[in-house]
Parts: structure tokens; C-alpha cells; sequence
């Protein structure tokens, strides 16, 4: 199955914390593993103080907080961004997931997204990962339901709006979805991430 790019979003019988009502972006889906970020959780750092603590120019949203991306990695940064206007050819490390969204991980990236108003972007810190199979195996045991990639969903809908929004553009209401809970105990323990 190729998964990379798609959203992901969790079952409401997820119970592994991590991905309890997630919805995480499949960046990287091959024979070596899986690599995604949860976008849907809001960390409780501003996005604004952590800019300032890098001594980068931040003009965005007072309430724009950095996202949890995933339990690996905890310390490292990613971000996820928009239509790019007027940024062409600026800086390293850019790659293009979808139509609308690109990705990067370098601050230089981040001091030219924050120093404007017209791109949207996230911050991200963490990612999940997958060892080979282990995603296939969960898709496969009912925890994720895959769809595309939205940049409306990623960029224009509040965090907590995510997940239950991702659902309904699926047609499924959340209380709809009947199944065995899937915690860290079942076979394939979805905790591994």
C-alpha cells in the first residue's frame, strides 16, 4: 500500500497515548519503515516565546502554539508550510509532500516562514516512526483509516479541529466506529512508535 503522503487518522478505540485521536502525515512509507507527524496536538509552547528564545523575528498569531509531532525525536523540529509566497529559492532543505505542502528542517526555514504572514505553517517538534511492516500490520488490525492529504485540514483548521473534521470528510461520525479497543497489550503493540 503506498501510504506516503496521506493523512492517517486514528480510531476512536486507539488507546495507545500517543496516538489517541491523532491524525498523523505519512511522510516516508517504504521497505525500511514509516515516517509520519501527528498535526492535530498543540504542545503547551508558544510558537511566538519559541521563536524569540532563537532569537527569530515571530509575527504570527499570540495563540499559535508548536505541535507535538511524535513520542521519537522529541527535541527535533520540523516544519510544515503552505503555498510558499515570495520564498523560491531561499533556503536548503525543502521538499514538496503534496500539492500545497511542503516540508522542511532547518531553522533558517523557520526564521523566513515566522518572519511573514502570507505562508501558513506549523512547528513541529517529534515524529512517529514505524519500524518495517509495523504500519502495514496496523492498518491491517483496523487503527488508522488513511485519506489524502488536505492543506486546508493542516493549515486553516485549529489543532483540536483535526481529528474529528478528518473523520467527517470521510462521512464517518466517531461514535460510528465499533471495535475491540487497540491499546499497547494487542498484538502488534501500536506503544513501539
Amino acid at each position: 500500500m503506498d501510504l506516503a503522503p496521506s493523512l492517517l487518522i486514528s480510531v476512536p478505540q486507539m488507546r495507545d497515548p500517543n496516538f489517541d485521536h491523532s491524525v498523523v502525515l505519512v511522510l516516508e512509507h517504504d521497505e525500511h519503515g514509516s515516517f509520519g507527524l501527528v498535526v492535530n496536538r498543540e504542545t503547551h509552547h508558544s510558537l511566538g516565546e519559541f521563536c524569540r528564545s532563537q532569537e527569530i523575528e515571530y509575527r504570527g498569531s499570540r495563540e499559535a502554539k508548536v505541535l507535538y509531532g511524535g513520542p521519537v525525536g522529541p527535541t527535533q523540529g520540523f516544519v510544515l508550510y503552505g503555498e510558499p509566497h515570495d520564498l523560491a529559492g531561499e533556503f536548503a532543505g525543502r521538499e514538496v509532500v503534496e500539492r500545497g505542502v511542503w516540508f522542511g528542517a532547518d531553522l533558517a526555514l523557520l526564521r523566513l516562514l515566522a518572519g511573514q504572514t502570507r505562508t501558513p505553517y506549523r512547528l513541529l517538534v517529534g515524529y512517529a516512526g514505524w519500524a518495517p511492516g509495523q504500519l502495514d500490520a496496523e492498518l491491517a488490525a483496523g487503527a488508522w483509516l488513511p485519506r489524502p492529504v488536505d492543506p486546508a485540514l493542516l493549515f486553516h483548521t485549529p489543532p483540536d479541529e483535526i481529528w474529528p473534521r478528518a473523520l467527517a470528510d470521510l462521512g464517518i461520525e466517531p461514535g460510528a466506529i465499533v471495535g475491540r479497543a487497540l491499546s499497547g497489550s494487542d498484538p502488534g503493540d501500536l506503544s513501539l512508535n
